[in-house]
């Protein structure tokens, strides 16, 4: 079937279409299921296109982003937060020439990856030592 495909591949894209437009209801419903239930998948696979787009050079594992997690003791990067489901956030954004590698990447919770945006590591850890001098009498 494979080769098939292989050999056959406008015939099986039509096909392929076809049915799912026969299904499209059922399937719509089902896809919007895994989204759900597999926002990490998702995610990851959604920063790997996003790297991509950008040409940013390099990239890492999941078993490399497990070993930085367990290397953060599961904690976020900039606020020391627990027992949320933490981001890769990238020291130099990509956006600004930094690599998608796993010396790259640090783990942030979502409110510190959102707040830091185009920050690099260094600007943000300045940002908060400065928002905790203001804080402190």
């Amino acid at each position: 079937m494979r080769r098939w495909r292989q050999r056959h591949a406008a015939e099986h894209a039509a096909e392929v279409r076809s049915h799912y437009e026969r299904h499209k209801e059922r399937l719509a419903a089902y896809f919007a299921q895994y989204r759900r239930e597999h926002r990490d998948v998702r995610q990851r696979a959604s920063a790997r296109r996003h790297a991509r787009k950008l040409g940013a050079p390099g990239s890492f594992t999941t078993v490399e982003w497990i070993w930085l997690l367990q290397l953060w003791n599961w904690r976020c990067a900039y606020c020391g937060k627990t027992g949320v489901a933490l981001q890769p956030d990238h020291r130099v954004p990509l956006a600004r020439g930094g690599s998608n590698a796993i010396d790259n990447i640090l783990p942030a919770c979502p409110s510190c990856n959102q707040r830091k945006a185009l920050m690099s590591e260094d600007e943000f850890r300045a940002r908060l030592a400065a928002e905790r001098d203001r804080q402190q009498p």
